[in-house]
C-alpha cells in the first residue's frame, strides 16, 4: 500500500518544507549539514535513514506521494545489505539509483576512513615499540628511583607500578596477583607519567592503550574479556610474581 508522505508524519524526523500544491519539496539543504553525514552508514539510526531519504527525494525534487513510506522504515544495517535492484524497485529506477550510489560513496567514505585510522593505530604502536628497543640499547640498567618506576619497555613501566603502589599514589591495583591480573585505577595518570619518562607531552590513555596491544601476540601481556581497564600478564612476562620479588 502507497502512503502519502504528508507533514504530520514526518514533522518529527525531517525538518523539509513542501509547497502547498504539488507536495513537491522545496529548494534542498546541504547534506554536509544533516546528521547521516556525519556518521557510517552502518551506523544509521532509524531517523538517520529517514533524514537521508528526505535529502534526496528534496534534492532530485522527486514527488514524495509516489513514496511507499513502509519502505523507509529501516536502519543503516537493513539499508547496507539492499543492493541496486532492490533499492531502484522499492523506490523507482530514478530515486532509487540515486540513493544506491549515495549509499555506496557513504560506505566507501568511511570504509577509507577506518582503514586510514587502523594504519595509524598500527604506525603509532610500532613508533612507541622502537623506542623502548632503542632505550633498550642506550640506557643501563638502574635502581629503582624515588620519583620514578624503573625499566625500559611499557608493560615492564606497568610491572613496576604494581609491584611498588607506596611509590605511585594509587595508580594501579592487582585485582589477582596469583593470575597477574590488574587494574587501571587512574589511567590517564599513568598515561601522563609514561609520557613523562617518554618526554611525551601528548600521551593519553588511549594511545598507552594502543601500545599496549603490541604485547598481546608475544603474550606478554592479555586483555581481560568483558573488564574496563583490567588486563592481565601473560606467560612471558617476567618480575611481578611474589616469588620472584619476594614481596
Amino acid at each position: 500500500m502507497h502512503l502519502t508522505w504528508s507533514r504530520p508524519l514526518f514533522a518529527p524526523f525531517l525538518p523539509y518544507k513542501f509547497t502547498s500544491s504539488s507536495r513537491c519539496i522545496s529548494k534542498p539543504s546541504d547534506s554536509l549539514n544533516s546528521s547521516w553525514d556525519l556518521v557510517n552508514p552502518q551506523m544509521w539510526t532509524r531517523h538517520n535513514v529517514l533524514e537521508w531519504i528526505g535529502f534526496h527525494v528534496e534534492d532530485s525534487r522527486f514527488d514524495a506521494s509516489l513514496l511507499n513510506m513502509n519502505c523507509c522504515d529501516m536502519d543503516g544495517i537493513t539499508l547496507c545489505t539492499m543492493s541496486k535492484e532492490t533499492l531502484m524497485s522499492m523506490f523507482g529506477s530514478m530515486l532509487g539509483e540515486r540513493l544506491h550510489h549515495s549509499l555506496e560513496t557513504q560506505k566507501a567514505r568511511y570504509g577509507e576512513l577506518q582503514k586510514r585510522n587502523l594504519f595509524e593505530e598500527a604506525f603509532e604502536v610500532l613508533v612507541l615499540e622502537c623506542i623502548n628497543t632503542l632505550d633498550l640499547f642506550v640506557s643501563t640498567a638502574t635502581d629503582l628511583s624515588e620519583t620514578s618506576p624503573r625499566g625500559t619497555h611499557l608493560w615492564e613501566f606497568i610491572r613496576d607500578i604494581l609491584i611498588h603502589p607506596e611509590k605511585n599514589h594509587g595508580l594501579m591495583k592487582w585485582e589477582d596477583r596469583r593470575d597477574g591480573v590488574f587494574k587501571f585505577l587512574k589511567s590517564e595518570a599513568v598515561a601522563q607519567l609514561w609520557g613523562q619518562k617518554k618526554k611525551n607531552s601528548s600521551m593519553t590513555y588511549e594511545k598507552l592503550s594502543r601500545a599496549m596491544r603490541y604485547y598481546y601476540k608475544r603474550e606478554i601481556l592479555e586483555r581481560v574479556d568483558g573488564r574496563r581497564l583490567v588486563y592481565k600478564f601473560g606467560k612471558n612476562s617476567t618480575g611481578w610474581r611474589i616469588e620472584e620479588t619476594g614481596y
